[in-house]
């Protein structure tokens, strides 16, 4: 069993996990074809899933349509697309 340090938790101590990361996407009709990084341009195989996650209009909108895709060399990402800025991000799971 671990034993209390004695200090209070801290709000400002907190972050996020899994912090999303921008990306460059070549769309075409809304639906990403691929992926391009620095140093790969990664082609989309198939999209396996697509999910809208639309949230606080009363603040700081979130309104985000991700895609659950699987690549020609077999890896699976999550991207999507931010619908107010409109801009890509990569979400890892």
């Amino acid at each position: 069993m671990v034993s209390h340090s004695g200090t209070t938790s801290r709000p400002d101590n907190l972050r996020a996990l899994n912090r999303p990361k921008p990306i460059t996407v070549i769309s075409e009709y809304g639906q990403p074809k691929m992926l391009v990084t620095p140093k790969t341009e990664d082609a989309v195989m198939q999209i396996q899933d697509v999910w809208i996650v639309q949230d606080e209009w009363w603040r700081q909108e979130i309104d985000r349509q991700y895609f659950a895709l699987l690549m020609m060399n077999g890896e699976l990402r999550t991207v999507f697309h931010d619908r107010v800025e409109d801009a890509w991000y990569e979400q890892a799971y």
